[in-house]
């Protein structure tokens, strides 16, 4: 049985210490009261995580009186912030006809904000961790109603190759990797069978009573009305499958409305709002107010902190797949021949001599460094580029201003790697797309009463775009004696696509079950070509974000320079007045308008390129080639039309 390699769940391994009195006193309170911890120990028991309710609560509050000497000093900046906001108010009065003594009430402000500011955090700390195991559950949810059309998928192609329903759930269990929260659901069922030698019904209805998806317990409901009444299990998954067909096409049109709404509040909070905002401070500071402290949080708190916190926001709506190209990995065998002088053949001629001397040095060094794989991970360039921009960075240390110099290295870091990123990224989208056809090509060749070695044999000599070398190389591990599941292996791991070991997964277990696999084949066909169109059709859509976030940075950064051109820069060459009837009157510090205006641009352009990466392509890695264009341009903005030196 195939088993791909994977890591142990955090929760599972996790060891947490925790005093023995303490669980033992809310074991006490659970034995008098369990309905107060009945959604703890629910949310727990959806969440998976190997805890009950009174030991987890006893985790919890002893772990927020650890850190409550933290929580002590975090209350004591709080209270400082507010003595300072209140001290800054004129004299107060409180009473009538009589006047509280100021020091005294300053005293009483400062302790009661440092207890009330403790008071809140610990009982803020202790609910958040309360809440964890809720929070988690729903996220996985979303993992399972995500994971779960493409399960069906895989239990269709077995169904229909014969598997028993208790190989199938055995198989969604062993798959972690590709199954994920979903093989978790069912690894329980496998579990209950196996070890608390429970019917399959039984285990099936404990899993779709505590699972925290909705749609996972109405498929299993639907399942053991299936298994009970004697149905065949085939017709069942197929109809599933279709049905999952359409309710993606619902979520489809849900997703793009969530994501317009989402795209309309980051430019409304993330670009008009902190512009308006240094306008605004701007006028109050020639008004004589005290704000630079707040355009100080509103540049290095607010929008990196705002920006973070958006980006996490879209990824977890929008996350793509992991997407790798691994053939490099798998080096080719080197076979070394001795060749002996008197035994040659006529022909043959060896080189020697100094030209024989720099080829095998060539391929040596060729054949250690492995140049390609940069494009299994670009990651490895970064060993690379970051010495050597460190080192050309420390030459002109003292000739540039550090915001030159974070922007030169990560110029000479990100760009290498986009490129890698992106060249990867290529090859393995012109492979997935070749795909669908390549698997109905295999099926029809397979309905015609070819095996699958002899169609493999096939198509190898046929023209499939991307995959012709791929499936010349499966080709050839199965002549070199592999069997056809090791050869699908093999291609999985050199293409490291989430799409091909989806495909390659509904193969195996196909091949494991029958010598057939038409059904199966037409089954992954299937499920790769609707994700792919699925995907296609989303990324032509979301293209539309990508360039609204790139439109907001220009009108961001075309208002930043005519602010700072017609408005800003025009005091530099008057006095201030003498009087100013009604107020007093204040010249702004335009040096430290211009280097405020200056990060602030920095900053919105290197999170509004993350941003729109993972809005376009649902990756990070993504953003990374539009930050450093939007941090690019308005390097070269402020230099040229605003005269900052580098």
């Amino acid at each position: 049985m195939r088993r791909l390699k994977q890591k142990p769940d955090e929760l599972e391994k996790l060891k947490v210490y925790v005093p023995t009195a303490l669980i033992r006193y809310y074991r006490k309170a659970y034995e008098k009261n369990p309905g107060k911890f009945r959604d703890l120990e629910r949310s727990l028991v959806s969440a998976r995580i190997p805890v009950t309710a009174p030991k987890y609560a006893a985790i919890v509050t002893f772990y927020t009186l650890l850190v409550s000497p933290l929580l002590v000093i975090a209350s004591l900046w709080i209270s400082d912030v507010i003595y300072a906001a209140y001290t800054s108010l004129s004299s107060l009065s409180i009473g009538v006809g009589f006047p509280i003594d100021k020091s005294a009430l300053e005293s009483a402000v400062k302790f009661s904000s440092e207890i009330i500011a403790f008071i809140l955090l610990f009982y803020f700390l202790r609910t958040a961790l309360l809440k964890y195991p809720s929070l988690y559950a729903a996220q996985r949810r979303s993992k399972i109603d995500s994971t779960l059309p493409h399960v069906v998928n895989i239990m269709l192609g077995m169904a229909k190759g014969g598997s028993s329903p208790l190989e199938i759930f055995r198989t969604i269990a062993q798959e972690r990797a590709i199954t994920g929260e979903v093989g978790k659901e069912f690894s329980i069922v496998v579990r209950d069978v196996d070890f608390f030698h429970k019917d399959i019904i039984s285990a099936l209805r404990s899993v779709a009573n505590t699972t925290p998806s909705s749609k996972l317990s109405e498929f299993l409901e639907d399942l053991i009305s299936v298994l009970e009444g004697g149905g065949r299990l085939s017709e069942f998954l197929q109809f599933k499958s279709s049905h999952y067909i359409e309710e993606r096409e619902r979520y489809h049109e849900i997703f793009l409305n969530s994501m317009g709404v989402l795209a309309e509040i980051y430019v409304s909070v993330f670009v008009v709002a902190p512009l308006f905002a240094l306008i605004i401070f701007v006028v109050m500071g020639m008004l004589g107010e005290e704000i630079e402290r707040l355009m100080i949080a509103m540049v290095y708190i607010y929008i990196p902190a705002g920006g973070i916190a958006f980006l996490w926001l879209v990824y977890s709506m929008v996350k793509g797949e992991k997407v790798e190209w691994t053939a490099e990995r798998l080096r080719p065998i080197t076979i070394k021949a001795r060749v002996v002088e008197g035994q040659r053949e006529p022909g043959f001629k060896v080189k020697t001599g100094l030209v024989a001397l720099i080829l095998r040095t060539f391929i040596r060094l060729r054949r250690t460094l492995n140049l390609s794989l940069f494009l299994y991970k670009p990651e490895y360039l970064l060993y690379i580029t970051i010495p050597v921009s460190l080192a050309l960075l420390a030459l002109s240390f003292n000739r540039l201003k550090y915001e030159t110099i974070l922007i030169a290295l990560f110029a000479i870091n990100a760009f290498p790697y986009t490129i890698a990123n992106e060249i990867r990224s290529f090859r393995v989208r012109r492979l997935e797309n070749e795909l669908p056809e390549f698997l109905k090509q295999l099926a029809s060749l397979n309905e015609s009463g070819l095996t699958i070695v002899a169609a493999l044999r096939v198509l190898s000599t046929t023209n499939l775009g991307a995959l012709t070398s791929e499936v010349i190389n499966i080709r050839k591990d199965i002549e070199w004696g592999k069997l056809v599941t090791e050869a699908l292996q093999r291609f999985e791991a050199r293409v490291g696509s989430a799409v091909v070991s989806k495909v390659v997964s509904i193969l195996i277990k196909a091949l494991e079950s029958t010598d057939n696999i038409k059904a199966a084949l037409f089954t992954a066909a299937t499920d790769a070509e609707m994700y792919l169109e699925f995907r296609k059709r989303m990324s032509n859509e979301m293209f539309v974000y990508t360039i609204i976030v790139y439109m907001t940075f220009a009108v961001f950064l075309f208002t930043i320079v005519v602010l700072s051109e017609n408005f800003i820069n025009i005091f530099t060459k008057i006095e201030a007045p003498q009087t100013f009837t009604g107020a007093s009157f204040t010249l702004p510090d335009v040096e430290m308008l211009t280097r405020l205006f200056y990060h602030t641009t920095l900053l919105n352009g290197f999170f509004s390129g993350l941003v729109a990466g993972v809005m376009g392509s649902g990756s990070v890695r993504a953003g990374i080639k539009h930050s450093l264009l939007m941090v690019v341009v308005s390097l070269i903005v402020f230099h040229y039309f605003l005269g900052v030196s580098l």
